[in-house]
């Protein structure tokens, strides 16, 4: 059985954070499998460093980040 490698790649997840009663936008760069993966990153990380619950999290965005080349 063979696997099939994945690459990863840098994907940028844009957000807001609710903390105190303020609403706060956050610009986040993950590397990930997928768009999904991404996204679930992004929460963990939030969750783990911040202590911020899952619920407090709006993801409004994630998209593979732009190149330094100019091309994907």
């Amino acid at each position: 059985m063979t696997k099939k490698m994945v690459e990863e790649k840098i994907y940028t997840v844009q957000g807001e954070i609710q903390e105190k009663g303020k609403k706060k936008p956050f610009t986040k760069n993950v590397k990930a499998k997928s768009q999904t993966f991404a996204t679930e990153k992004a929460m963990c990380l939030f969750g783990s460093k911040n202590k911020i619950k899952r619920n407090k999290i709006t993801i409004k965005e994630t998209k593979e980040a732009e190149q330094d080349g100019g091309t994907k």
